[in-house]
C-alpha cells in the first residue's frame, strides 16, 4: 500500500473525513508527491470555520529529518496554485506515517502563530 494510501485510509476509516481527494504535486526536488484534500468531522482548531477544506501531506517518519524550509513552502506554494493562487493556506497538515502503519498529524502553520491559550 502506498504512502498516500496509508493516509487516506487512516482519514477516512478512522479520523471519519469526508470528500478526501488526491493531487499529484512537483516537489521541490522535481519530484512528484501524493497530497490529500478533505474536509474533516469537526473543526480542527477553535479559529477554523464549519467545514472547511484541510490540506495533508503524507510523509515516512524515517523522513521527517529529511524535510527542509524549501520544501515545505513549496508544499504551500503548490497548494495555493490547486485552490486559490492569490491565497496561501495558513497552515497544512503533515501525516507521518510509522513502520507499523501508525500515522500521526502535525499543523505545519505558513508564518509565526500565536499560541493557544486552554
Amino acid at each position: 500500500m502506498s504512502l498516500a494510501n496509508q493516509v487516506e485510509t487512516n482519514l477516512v476509516h478512522h479520523n471519519l473525513w469526508s470528500d478526501v481527494k488526491r493531487h499529484e504535486i512537483a516537489n521541490y526536488n522535481d519530484t512528484k508527491i501524493t497530497i490529500l484534500r478533505g474536509k474533516p468531522p469537526a473543526k480542527l482548531e477553535t479559529g477554523d470555520e464549519d467545514g472547511s477544506t484541510e490540506w495533508v501531506v503524507p510523509k515516512l517518519m524515517t523522513s521527517k529529518n529529511d524535510m527542509n524550509i524549501t520544501e515545505i513552502d513549496n508544499w504551500f506554494v503548490q497548494i495555493s496554485q490547486l485552490s486559490d493562487p492569490k491565497i496561501r493556506p495558513l497552515r497544512i497538515t503533515i501525516g507521518l506515517v510509522n513502520d507499523d502503519a501508525t500515522v500521526v498529524y502535525y499543523f505545519i502553520h505558513d508564518g509565526i502563530v500565536k499560541p493557544r491559550q486552554n
